[in-house]
């Protein structure tokens, strides 16, 4: 698998979920390797694969499409709190976003998730902008509480 390869999914499934309601998600990747969607819907590393593939754990792997692997991370997705900013330029007096942040807690893992939303993807990526604002690398984007009517109505206007 290159680079300008696509990414490669695969449905976890066994007899009590199928492709639809999977016990996970894998990703292949050029760039990040073998990586598994987690309930708390974050790519971490894993040799899944391989023990599927050894026989080591009574699962499945079956291809699935990239959109597919959206609409299930989307649905684990809705299960999950946010607290929710728009991103703004720090000059503009108006406060008119320019991207959108959500952040959470997460179990098992000190610290928070955080994930943007902006005009040039049109989907969450993970984000280290309030850290980088807070380092001061990065002084030209402030943050504001929001909530998520907001964030949709921002995200809709895309």
């Amino acid at each position: 698998m290159t680079s300008r390869e696509p990414h490669r999914y695969f449905a976890v499934v066994d007899g009590d979920h199928d492709v639809d309601d999977p016990l996970t998600v894998v990703r292949v990747t050029a760039d990040a390797g073998v990586t598994e969607l987690t309930h708390n819907v974050a790519w971490v590393r894993t040799t899944l694969l391989d023990r599927i593939v050894a026989g080591e754990v009574p699962q499945q792997a079956r291809p699935i499409t990239e959109e597919a692997a959206v609409r299930i991370r989307e649905r684990w997705d809705q299960k999950i709190a946010y607290r929710y900013f728009i991103l703004v330029r720090d000059d503009d007096p108006t406060d008119k976003p320019v991207g959108v942040l959500r952040e959470r807690d997460t179990s098992g893992w000190p610290g928070v998730h955080s994930e943007t939303y902006t005009g040039h993807v049109d989907r969450w990526q993970h984000s280290n902008v309030r850290k980088d604002i807070e380092r001061g690398s990065d002084i030209s984007t402030r943050i504001v509480a929001s909530d998520a009517a907001t964030v949709h109505r921002f995200i809709s206007s895309l």
